[in-house]
């Protein structure tokens, strides 16, 4: 698997302390993929969002951005389609008035025209974004365009929906395919190449058979309640957390599945999971004993689970975090 670390902060996106005098600088996909933070001189202030379209050149069809996410953008909309990856940290994606909390690994695919803002809630957040021009669609990515996948019926405008989100958790291959895509893109000089867009036909393969998707996101609301599940869940059941929080079970399972795209049992074992990495590298428990603190019926099924999750074992795991601190 190729080092995710080439996603890095790439640009500052900063509000201008004064809009009238600056200059709005638009940065180039170039400029936004230099290898050093450090490198980049200039910033690209917030108000001038909606011309950096301007920039791209006119006989391509993909391009690859990505920036630090440390004041809130305004309302703004594209000409293109715009697959957001957050790299690190969270942030709310805020699509046509629905509130849409993204956190890492996460993926939001939005249609041109919607109309969108993000607000900042952590400052070291990174998101890749990979714009795709409406002409890809009568090229590479005609036939794919043309099947009945809910991702394509959104770039064909087969449906009412304007975006979709996806909450990918613990994937291996989502970072691994923009990975690739960075890579290929850099290395051909940060034009589009082929290679470019058979890694983002794969990538959008990937997302048309994931079936955690949503059309409608996460909201604070529901943030609360996932964090209040994500924080009990090791303790208590369905059905003790939706009485404390006041729902049916069966509501707040259909609830959470709607907003997230993932049912309940795959929102605790994902928090089983969490659990038990922090507990691999913060305590001396043992893996028996964080197997059964985190709620597995065996040490067995634990092991199975974190191997498929991770393509590591607990004890491996334990052993590669203990070493990389030394």
């Amino acid at each position: 698997m190729k080092d995710t670390k080439l996603i890095h902060p790439l640009t500052t996106v900063k509000q201008s302390s004064d809009h009238g005098t600056d200059t709005a600088y638009s940065i180039s996909p170039k400029e936004l993929l230099q290898n050093s933070f450090n490198t980049l001189k200039d910033h690209y202030f917030i108000h001038d969002i909606q011309n950096l379209a301007q920039n791209f050149p006119p006989d391509e069809s993909i391009y690859i951005l990505g920036h630090a996410v440390t004041e809130d953008f305004p309302k703004h909309n594209h000409d293109y389609f715009e697959l957001t990856y957050v790299a690190e940290g969270n942030v709310f994606n805020i699509i046509d008035g629905n509130e849409l909390y993204m956190n890492t690994g996460d993926v939001s695919l939005i249609s041109p025209q919607a109309v969108h803002e993000l607000h900042c809630i952590n400052p070291d957040t990174v998101l890749i974004n990979i714009c795709i021009k409406p002409a890809l669609l009568k090229g590479t990515l005609e036939k794919f365009s043309k099947s009945s996948s809910p991702i394509s019926e959104l770039l064909t405008g087969r449906t009412e929906n304007k975006f979709m989100f996806f909450s990918i958790g613990y994937s291996k291959e989502v970072p691994l395919y923009i990975g690739n895509m960075i890579h290929e893109y850099s290395k051909a000089d940060f034009n589009q190449t082929f290679s470019l867009e058979a890694w983002l036909l794969l990538l959008l393969d990937l997302l048309a058979n994931c079936s955690h998707y949503s059309y409608t996101g996460v909201d604070e609301k529901t943030l609360h309640i996932l964090q209040y599940i994500q924080k009990n869940c090791l303790e208590h059941s369905l059905a003790v957390m939706a009485e404390q929080l006041g729902y049916n079970p069966n509501y707040l399972a259909g609830y959470l599945k709607k907003r997230t795209g993932i049912n309940y049992r795959e929102i605790v074992k994902e928090a089983r999971l969490k659990a038990a990495l922090s507990m691999l590298s913060e305590t001396t428990m043992s893996v028996y004993d964080i197997s059964e603190a985190c709620g597995y019926n065996s040490p067995s099924h634990f092991f199975k689970i974190f191997k498929e999750y991770f393509q590591t074992t607990p004890k491996k795991y334990r052993d590669h975090y203990l070493g990389s601190i030394h």
